[in-house]
């Protein structure tokens, strides 16, 4: 065969030998052509397996083995027919003509020894077929020592839960290696491991141990904890040792049918402990009969066959089965790091049999003794051995079973004692080995009893009547109603009621009730006695109810009162009072109704010695309800007392009933109160406190210390020109009733006047006496004052001074109404000039209850206009000064002379009045205070004329100024609004 060569280059050529096989030997000459002379070279044989020159060694890397010694590691050439040769060398440093060489070595990693580590700069390996010819491989790429700063042994370890690991560590720093005595361990950066655990294994290598470890939780895609060595000074590396920890125990349980054909094992394992990658699957094998006592594995297992049931769990079956042999099982965790065991167990199949259900099973209860009869069937494939568990319930919709265990069952029947006889009972039934190997069988299917009479009923009904009046045959018909009997009565059903009749002539009769608890008949005899019976299958009932009807004792009266109190919408109280008694009473019946809605009658019947019942029902309290007393006496029904009335108070019954209907009322009342003094307590801090002064903020007060008692006496001790002025006068305590002006009927009538008709009532307001201000008291003279008022207090007795105001407001024109919310009264009464408009009126704690107001509008020209206000204010004293105090304390504002209105004592309706012209008089009061106002733009000039037309007065008590003021000749200061 030709090969195909390259000759390009100009000594050398090239050639290629297709499908060549290793084993084979060519035989190859190379032929030149001189012109057309041919030219061999010698024959040449060779085996392409002697002359490969294998790929460079890859993947150089440091190892440490579990003694702390450092070695180099590599991976070989791939797909190699033949072993290998390795040949290493060591540079100290990066020139080339620095290297040194080492032995051949035959594995695929050489141990360097710790005291080279820190002289070894670079390594180079390269191989050769072990045997035979060949040729060395390249050089692999140089790997620097030093490039790893952190060495783990082992770099990743697996391993399963409780058990105990280790790991080494050598730490280098900046090409240097740190002592081991300085290298600290951290799990995860966040714990540090205790020194306790560390191990010092030379001087260079650090180890440390973890004790009965715990699963590792998955942390995202991290299924493992990282193992950090660090330097002492907390200096940590970016590698850490991986720690793979998986829960292995895996508890397999297994259960053969009750047919004995197959065992079945099941096992599941934590999803959150398998790691990706891993397997699982149960590993067993057979010995011949029974387990040993310490089971282990083996490598002759074989793999059972496992599927993935929808609760997570494996399930394996084993089919067929020798019932004495042991299997010996357990489950194999495979992953890449490594091969995880569970504990191995050992099962004889004829150890873990769940028997087949007891069969036939029968149940009744017996006639006469009440007692729950149980029987059945032994299960198949089962010895006589067995214990047996019977449960019982009632059949209804929630069944609470009971249980009843029998120990050894020969003749498969029990007897067990109930508590209620006249009702279905559900029974099943399972079985065990006497022994207590296996299991519980699966619960049998369910037999029922049949409810069945046990005894004739123990007494029959308790009934009442109906009587209705029939006018066209003129005779009474009688409506009989019963309850039905209950079970524990009846014993166990009733299959009819006997009514017999009893008239007063003796004769007698019965008749039948097979459905219903009602019967009816025509009363027609002086006196009827009714008895029901109740009857079964075995026979009537022995105690019965009687009744007698008599029209003789239908008219006696031996209720004397019958009273009812609500309680709640659920019980009602009766109550009632009985006159002298002349026949022995022998029960009561309590009839009710309601009257709202036709709904049938209720009744019920109560013993005789009481006077006081609770009836318990459905009560709508507001609607209409009917009760009726009817006494029973031995020879018949007497006459009724009725009540359609609840009684809501009166006794201690209502008490409670009248408490569930006020309470809340009182609660709700008690939380608007509460909210209305809180509103109220706001309002009123706001009220006095307002223009409350903070000492701190004057200048007079600078430098004063307030903790000081004496500081108090001399506070307000300043000592301005005084103003002298002379005692005030007053007059008995006086009430002005009334002031009626009517209002304008024409829009030319509105053009003089409009008032407002109210009335005054007298004021006493205990903590704000005084409610007049005027300018700038003298200390002196105020402090003189009130002691004149404390000297004279106890001689002149407290009375009321009433005041009329004139207020100018020269911007009102026309006739105009403004609404506001009566919220408080006048403050208090201030001097005012005739130009002086009243703008807005502080807070103050005047009450005020009707109230009267002149209000007289600006002359046309320079006459400003004026407003009458009555009101009452108390004698004892004046106000701090207000804010407009200012108008009376301007230095150029000329001397104000202070009037008084005269008005008599009241004693009829009519009040007289009169009013200097040259004085202005202002009180002040809330806006708020008045619901309707008018001011005029006109005045006329017969108002004087009309108020002495209008109000005559009878008496005219004098005044003379009570104060004469001077204009302050002092600038005012910014204590003023402190």
């Amino acid at each position: 065969m030709v090969a195909s060569c390259d000759c390009s280059e100009y000594d050398k050529c090239e050639c290629c030998v297709p499908s060549l096989r290793l084993n084979y030997t060519y035989i190859m000459w190379l032929q030149i052509m001189i012109g057309v002379t041919p030219l061999w070279s010698p024959l040449m044989s060779v085996k392409p397996l002697n002359i490969v020159k294998p790929e460079p060694p890859l993947n150089l890397h440091l190892e440490m083995t579990e003694k702390g010694q450092v070695k180099i590691c590599w991976s070989g050439p791939v797909l190699m027919p033949y072993p290998l040769k390795y040949e290493v060398k060591f540079s100290a440093n990066s020139s080339q003509n620095s290297w040194q060489m080492v032995q051949v070595v035959l594995e695929t990693s050489l141990a360097i020894d710790n005291a080279l580590l820190d002289s070894l700069y670079l390594v180079q390996v390269r191989c050769k077929n072990l045997y035979g010819p060949g040729f060395w491989s390249d050089w692999s790429t140089p790997y620097d020592l030093h490039s790893a700063e952190v060495l783990y042994f082992p770099p990743k370890i697996l391993t399963s839960v409780g058990s105990n690991v280790s790991f080494h560590c050598i730490y280098s720093n900046k090409n240097k290696i740190v002592v081991s005595k300085k290298i600290v361990w951290w799990l995860n950066l966040a714990e540090e491991i205790p020194e306790s655990q560390y191990t010092l294994v030379n001087d260079r290598v650090s180890k440390v141990t973890l004790f009965n470890l715990k699963a590792t939780k998955p942390r995202g895609n991290f299924y493992y904890n990282a193992v950090y060595c660090c330097h002492q000074n907390r200096e940590c590396h970016h590698r850490y040792a991986e720690l793979y920890v998986v829960d292995v125990n895996i508890n397999i349980t297994c259960e053969t049918d009750g047919y004995l054909t197959k065992m079945t094992c099941r096992w599941s394992a934590n999803a959150n402990t398998l790691l990706v990658g891993s397997s699982l699957q149960l590993r067993y094998y057979r010995s011949k009969i029974y387990c040993s006592d310490f089971p282990s594995t083996s490598s002759k297992s074989e793999v059972k066959e496992c599927h993935l049931q929808r609760n997570l769990s494996y399930e394996c079956t084993f089919q067929p089965i020798f019932l004495l042999s042991g299997y010996t099982m357990w489950i194999e965790f495979k992953h890449f790091l490594g091969t995880l065991e569970s504990s191995p167990t050992c099962v004889i199949p004829a150890d873990v049999v769940k028997p087949l259900p007891p069969s036939s099973v029968k149940a009744e209860i017996t006639r006469n003794v009440g007692l729950l009869n149980v029987s059945w069937t032994n299960p198949a494939f089962t010895n006589n051995d067995l214990k047996f568990q019977i449960r019982y319930a009632v059949n209804r919709e929630e069944i609470t079973w009971e249980l009843y265990e029998i120990s050894d069952a020969p003749t498969r029947s029990a007897v067990i004692k109930v508590q209620e006889l006249c009702v279905e009972y559900v029974v099943q039934i399972r079985c065990r080995g006497l022994d207590g190997l296996g299991y519980w069988s699966n619960w049998s299917r369910s037999a029922y009893t049949v409810v069945k009479d046990i005894k004739a009923p123990l007494q029959g009904p308790e009934f009442w009547r109906i009587i209705t009046e029939d006018p066209a045959r003129r005779q009474k018909n009688v409506t009989l109603l019963w309850k039905p009997l209950m079970k524990n009565r009846s014993l166990c059903s009733v299959s009819r009621y006997v009514i017999k009749h009893q008239t007063s002539e003796n004769t007698t009769w019965s008749e039948y009730v097979d459905n219903g608890t009602t019967c009816s008949f025509p009363w027609t005899e002086h006196t009827h006695t009714i008895t029901v019976l109740a009857m079964n299958s075995i026979g009537v009932s022995s105690i019965n109810f009687n009744l007698t009807l008599s029209q003789q004792m239908s008219t006696v009266n031996a209720v004397q009162s019958l009273s009812a109190y609500p309680v709640n919408s659920t019980c009602v109280i009766l109550t009632w009072t009985l006159s002298p008694q002349v026949y022995v009473i022998t029960s009561f019946v309590i009839e009710w109704k309601n009257l709202n809605k036709e709904e049938e009658m209720k009744w019920m019947r109560v013993p005789p010695n009481i006077s006081k019942y609770y009836i318990y029902d459905h009560f709508i309290l507001i609607e209409k309800y009917q009760f009726s007393l009817y006494p029973v006496f031995a020879g018949g029904v007497g006459k009724s007392r009725a009540t359609d009335q609840f009684i809501k108070d009166g006794s201690e019954n209502q008490n409670n009933a009248s408490l569930y209907v006020v309470l809340p009322i009182v609660i709700s009342t008690s939380v608007l109160l509460l909210g209305a003094l809180m509103i109220s307590h706001q309002r009123m801090k706001k009220l006095f406190w307002e223009d409350v002064p903070n000492p701190k903020n004057c200048s007079w007060a600078q430098g004063v210390n307030f903790q000081k008692p004496e500081t108090f006496e001399h506070l307000f001790v300043k000592h301005p020109e005084a103003m002298s002025f002379e005692p005030l006068l007053l007059e008995p305590e006086i009430v002005l009733e009334d002031i009626s002006v009517t209002k304008a009927l024409k829009k030319e009538d509105a053009q003089d006047f409009l008032v407002i008709d109210s009335m005054f009532t007298k004021i006493q307001d205990s903590e704000h006496d005084s409610a007049c201000c005027s300018s700038h008291f003298s200390s002196n003279s105020f402090s003189e004052s009130s002691h004149d008022d404390k000297v004279s207090g106890e001689m002149t007795r407290q009375s009321n001074i009433k005041y009329a105001t004139v207020i100018s407001n020269s911007k009102s024109s026309g006739l105009y109404e403004q609404k506001q919310n009566h919220s408080s009264a006048f403050d208090r009464c201030c001097l005012a000039e005739d130009s002086l408009v009243t703008g807005a009126f502080p807070s103050s704690s005047w009450e005020m209850g009707n109230q009267a107001f002149l209000i007289l509008p600006e002359q046309h020209g320079s006459q400003p206009s004026k407003t009458l206000s009555l009101s009452l204010i108390s004698s004892e004293g004046f106000s701090e000064p207000s804010d407009q105090d200012d108008t009376f304390t301007d230095g150029d504002s000329p001397e104000r002379s202070l009037y008084y209105l005269g008005i008599t004592s009241f004693e009829k309706r009519e009040n007289d009045i009169f009013l200097t012209e040259s004085s202005g008089v202002m009180c002040q009061f809330h806006t708020t205070d008045l619901k309707d106002r008018g001011f005029l733009q006109n005045t006329s000039p017969n108002l004087n004329a009309f108020i002495e037309s209008s109000l005559k007065y009878k008496a005219i008590v004098p005044y003379m100024p009570q104060f004469q003021m001077t204009a302050a000749k002092t600038q005012e200061t910014t204590e003023n609004k402190c």
